[in-house]
């Protein structure tokens, strides 16, 4: 009982000791910030703010197994003032795989939004899991590239059927 009592005020000092360091370190926080609150000339000037990173863009994923379609859409809108063509330009990589963008040549009036469809299908000449890299973009709303990936996935296992 004698062991448990000395551990118990061991402790307890332990605490106090712990929540007096936090107490002081606070106290003299306050203290500076209220030493500089009233002294304007001994204030530190404030670290000016990173601008947050631009997000990088997603790519669409184009995955389907071996001869199976896959297809992926993405809007843009025509903030360019005037009707135009909005033609959806794929990059030869993805073309060369057989990647194609639809509506083609499609007129949009300004501050029409069009949503655009990318579709492609895995040949079995492509490895299992492999990546063909490209990008899609539609000039005359901006030079912004989109980034595409085409993927052949393993085709799903078929059912056994049930022994009667």
């Amino acid at each position: 009982m004698k062991d448990i009592l000395s551990q118990a005020v061991r402790l307890n000092m332990k605490y106090y000791s712990g929540l007096f360091d936090v107490t002081r370190d606070y106290l003299g926080a306050l203290r500076d910030l209220a030493e500089q609150g009233l002294d304007k000339d001994a204030r530190r000037p404030t670290a000016p703010q990173p601008q947050p990173a631009v997000p990088a863009i997603q790519p669409l994923i184009l995955a389907a197994p071996a001869g199976k379609e896959a297809a992926a859409s993405f809007a843009v809108t025509n903030n360019t003032g005037q009707e135009v063509a909005a033609d959806p330009e794929v990059s030869e990589s993805l073309k060369a795989a057989g990647v194609i963008a639809e509506p083609a040549g499609r007129m949009v009036a300004h501050g029409e939004e069009v949503v655009f469809t990318l579709k492609g299908k895995p040949t079995s000449k492509m490895k299992l899991d492999q990546d063909i890299h490209g990008s899609v973009s539609v000039r005359p709303f901006g030079d912004r590239d989109i980034p595409v990936v085409l993927r052949r996935l393993r085709a799903p296992a078929k059912a056994k059927a049930k022994a009667s």
